[in-house]
This record gives C-alpha cells, structure tokens and sequence, in this order.
C-alpha cells in the first residue's frame, strides 16, 4: 500500500483563500492582493464605524440631557430603590433612551470585528501553509528529477568521460516544474559550450515511496576514515570509480540546483525574504522539517498517514532534499520591523481617533486599549505569516488616512439632524401658537 503515498496538494477554498486567490490572479502576487484586501475591508468598516459613532453621539447627547433630571431623582428618592427605578425608567422613556439599543450596536461592530479578525488570520495562515509546502514539494520535484540523470546513459557517458579526461567543467541546469522541462548545458574550461541536451521531461508523479528509494539508491556514502576498514551500509554504489564519481557529481548537482531554485522562486516582498513566514530575525526564509510534516499531515488521507507514520518517508527525503540549502547563507527573515510597524499604527489609529471624537463627547475606549490592541497585533504579526503582519498594518494606515473624513461626516451628520430637531421643535410652538389665537 506504500504507493498510495503520492500528495496531491488542493489550494485552500475559504471565503477569504478563494478572494486572496481572485485578486492574486488579477494583480500577480499575494502581497498585492493582501493590500488590496486590507484597504477594502478597512473602508467597508470605515462605513460601519460611521454609524456606530453616530448612534454613540446620539446617545451621548440623550445622558447629558437626562442628567440633570438623573441626578434630581437619585437626589429625591435615593433611599428607595423600587420608586427611583420607577422614576429613572419614565426618564429613559422620555427621552426614548434604551441601554440595550445603546450597547448592541458597539457589541455587533465588536463582533463583526472580531469574527474577520480571526477568520482572515486563519485564512491567510492556511494560504501560507500551502505555499510552503507548495514550494517544498516544487523544490523536492527539482532533487529527484535532476537525480535522476543518472539514468539518463548520454549525460552519464559524457560525464564519466569528462570526469575521467580531469577537464574543469561547469553545469548550467535550467527546470522549469510547472512546463516539466529541464535543460541541461555543460561548459569546459574555456566556457565554451561542450554539450546540450533540451526538452528533458522531468516528472511530478512519484510517490513517496518511489522518491526515497531513488535517492537511497543513488546515494553516496562518505569516504571512510580508514579504507581498509568500509562502514558496512545497506546502500548498493554503482560499481566503478569512474560511475561513482558520476553519482558524486550529479548528487551534488542535485543539491546546488534545487538550492538556486528554491532561493530563485522565493517570494519575497522589500526585506522580508519569505513572504508566508513570519518577519522576524529568529525566523529563516527556509521551510523546516518541523513546518512540513506538520503542513502535510493535513493533505493525507488516513491510509497515507498510516504509511508515513510507519516509514517516515517525508522526514527521510526531507534530509536529502535540504542539504544545499543549509550549504547556503540566506540570513533571516526578518528585523522585527513589521512588528515595530503594527504596534505604532494600531497605537496611532486609536489615539487619533479618539482625540478626532473627543470634540463630539464621544471618544472611544479607554486608556487600556492604547495597550492592549497594539500588543495583542504585535503578538500576531511577530508569531505568524507576514501577509497577516502586512494586512494588520495597511489596515491600520488606512484608517488613520480616513479618521479625519469620518470624524467630519459625523460632525456633519450630527450638525444636520440637530438643525432638524430645532426646526421640528420651531414647527410645532408656532402650530401652538396659531391654535392660541
């Protein structure tokens, strides 16, 4: 049944996974479409925001009127609770005041905000997920079919020859996983080119099984300490100096092409080298072992967990696959900057907006929330995938940009159905009036 181990990977189809996938098939990349994304949800809650800070002033303006009476009841009958609730509830109905029509609408921004806040972080994280291990299994079709040379019987003749002849040689090898192509040109030490072979078709369809025993089959053992006493190793080398030179030098060829392919097809945005992890200078821009059985677990079915959970397939290839890239320098993925970058904006966008409000006697939150947003997005934006970090810190800019316009659009609003009130109020003495005479 081991040959059932062939991983079939399905792009995430979430709301939020198939939108980010719309718009990155518009704009050419997840970054964009992130920015995209952020700077419509933002706008769309920027509408909300407007009527919530609008029913917030109205209901502001409604308590500074009660009060006074408030204040006269509590004065009044303050020894006796049943009359002063009495008299407090024909308050609030005068003025047509409800606390429950008061607090649903901030408790339904809140929930709204809270319900995208998490559902766009897992869909982001799932889109991540994907493409890591989307760029693992591209990068370990890349090993084994470059690996598999040593079955083609023209390079292999006109390796051994090479390498027989001691002539220095380079080896430009060009893959091409999505039109499974791989060309093949070797140059001598003149860089003149010596041989060329196209149009190589490379394959996507081996299983896991299959990929471990092509790499084990051509795997080479290092050089024992004392050659008269060899390590005893349950893999078979191709007999011959010269062949095993041939498996040396395509093994590492394997190794140096699938590191130029990873770091070649890297998505990377400004400083940050690996978009779907987190910036963040304890992080690598390499997948680990750790991020892809834990990824992949969740394409296999249960029969294909079995077989991995009793051969350790993935882990083993794994080992193989990562060699050239842990002979690379890539550095890290990050300084911590999108962190910096989320705390000061979220910070920022609740300050200005509540000194903006502050005027309308409707500031919003109190001073614990200048700590406990930024920190809890900090958290977020150190802990998971950048496009979320990026998300969360467009999102805060652009709110920011439009704290000024909704705060004139409410005073606006505010200022226009006050004037109404007054001319209502107008309206109905002069109807008095006239009835009088």
């Amino acid at each position: 049944m081991d040959s059932l181990m062939l991983i079939v990977l399905n792009e995430p189809s979430g709301m939020w996974e198939t939108i980010l996938g719309a718009f990155k098939s518009a704009m050419g990349s997840y970054i964009l479409a992130v920015i995209l994304l952020a700077v419509i949800v933002r706008i769309l809650f920027s509408v909300v925001d407007i009527f919530n800070k609008r029913i917030n002033m109205k209901n502001m303006q409604i308590n500074e009127k009660m009060k006074p009476e408030l204040e006269a009841v509590q004065k009044k009958y303050g020894h006796d609770k049943v009359l002063l609730q009495k008299k407090q509830s024909e308050i609030y109905k005068k003025y047509q005041y409800s606390m429950v029509g008061t607090c649903l609408p901030m408790l339904l921004v809140m929930v709204l905000q809270m319900v995208v806040f998490l559902t766009l972080w897992t869909g982001l994280q799932n889109v991540s997920n994907y493409n890591i291990v989307k760029s693992y299994e591209n990068t370990k079709t890349v090993y084994y079919n470059v690996l598999m040379l040593n079955e083609d019987e023209q390079f292999t003749t006109y390796l051994t020859d090479k390498i027989a002849s001691g002539e220095n040689y380079t080896i430009d090898v060009d893959i091409n996983v999505d039109n499974k192509t791989m060309n093949i040109y070797v140059f001598d030490a003149n860089n003149e080119q010596d041989f060329v072979k196209e149009n190589i078709v490379i394959t996507d369809t081996l299983t896991n099984e299959e990929i471990y025993n092509l790499i084990t089959s051509y795997a080479v053992e290092e050089e024992p300490e004392n050659p008269e006493t060899p390590p005893e190793s349950e893999t078979t080398l191709v007999e011959g100096n010269s062949l095993t030179d041939v498996n040396k030098a395509i093994k590492t060829l394997a190794e140096e092409v699938t590191a130029d392919y990873y770091i070649d097809n890297m998505e990377s945005f400004l400083w940050i080298k690996n978009i779907y992890k987190a910036e963040s200078p304890m992080t690598s821009p390499v997948f680990t072992k750790e991020e892809i059985t834990n990824y992949l677990n969740s394409y296999y079915t249960d029969e294909e967990k079995a077989i991995e959970e009793e051969h350790h397939y993935e882990e083993q290839i794994f080992d193989y696959v990562i060699v050239g890239l842990n002979e690379r320098d890539l550095g890290v993925n990050g300084y911590f900057i999108l962190v910096i970058l989320a705390v000061v904006s979220s910070f920022l966008s609740i300050f200005l907006s509540n000194k903006l409000m502050k005027g309308n006697q409707a500031a919003g939150g109190g001073k614990l929330m200048y700590f406990i947003m930024p920190l809890i997005l900090g958290i977020f934006t150190l802990m998971y995938t950048s496009l979320f970090a990026i998300y969360i810190i467009v999102g805060q800019l652009v709110m920011i940009a439009m704290a000024p316009l909704n705060n004139l659009i409410v005073k606006k609003w505010v200022a226009a159905s006050a004037k109404k009130q007054e001319q209502k109020k107008k309206d109905i003495i002069d109807v008095d009036y006239r009835r009088k005479d």
